[in-house]
């Protein structure tokens, strides 16, 4: 069973690509353009922003990997929903 992370990876990934051409692009275009300061200012502030758009997704796979459904902390809460369980829908009448 592939979780959530798993099949949205693929996705994330050709959008990272796709931005990071977009990126290359533009940057080839206006690299003579511009002198050697604002340059600098441009390429460091892209950077800044390239790795602040990819922090949400490594925290998203932290997370995964540390409370998902195959982490050992998933597994005891598991183990512990089946073991406290008693069988029967909350809801359902036992007779």
């Amino acid at each position: 069973m592939a979780s959530r992370s798993d099949s949205s990876l693929p996705a994330s990934t050709l959008l990272s690509v796709a931005n990071a051409a977009l990126g290359f692009g533009v940057g080839l275009l206006l690299a003579n353009r511009l002198d050697r300061s604002s340059r600098k200012i441009a390429a460091i502030s892209t950077m800044a922003l390239g790795i602040a758009a990819t922090l949400p997704l490594i925290a998203e796979v932290v997370a995964e990997q540390i409370v998902g459904p195959e982490s050992s902390r998933g597994v005891r809460r598991r183990l512990r929903s089946i073991r406290e369980d008693d069988g029967f829908p909350s809801d359902g009448e036992v007779f």
